[in-house]
């Protein structure tokens, strides 16, 4: 019988992300907050774009949202909940959509070979993961947010009034 995972509580998620600077623990590829590209998505639509936009899809299907897809921060079990590894934010990092799929239950030292070599400059200093956008985009929008959406935004505000660095 396949036990269930609990939910890793959002404030730990936030710290997470945080801790790691938006970055995949993996490739160490910039990764983005989804709700960000959802709420640009929206803004941009609002705004009166004549097209279909592909910014945003909740499965972050490919064709549907090719960032999301690719980039959108998730966070990863270094050791897969499945072989018994805990949900403590010492076993939890920051992955990419894509490296997060590739590594699925396997450990993590299997995504070795996919590292990125650091960029000449280092990483970046002041990468958010698009999260300041979301907290603009969502502030505006008010009462129309999902509860999802509310909680996200309580808790990245939070974490940033805790530690100086909100909007």
């Amino acid at each position: 019988m396949k036990k269930s995972r609990p939910r890793i509580p959002l404030a730990t998620q936030v710290r997470v992300l945080f801790r790691d600077g938006w970055l995949c623990r993996y490739c160490h590829g910039p990764v983005v907050f989804s709700y960000s590209l959802k709420y640009l998505q929206d803004f941009v639509a609002r705004k009166g774009f004549p097209r279909p936009l592909a910014y945003y899809h909740e499965r972050y299907r490919r064709d549907a949202s090719p960032l999301c897809d690719h980039l959108a921060a998730v966070i990863d079990h270094v050791e897969a909940h499945s072989r018994g590894g805990s949900s403590l934010e010492d076993n939890l990092v920051t992955a990419c959509n894509k490296c997060n799929l590739k590594k699925s239950t396997k450990e993590a030292s299997s995504l070795a070979e996919h590292r990125k070599p650091k960029g000449k400059y280092g990483e970046p200093k002041h990468w958010d993961g698009m999260s300041s956008l979301f907290l603009v985009l969502a502030r505006e929008r008010g009462t129309q947010m999902t509860l999802a959406e509310r909680a996200w935004l309580h808790e990245l505000e939070s974490y940033l009034d805790t530690h100086k660095t909100g909007l």
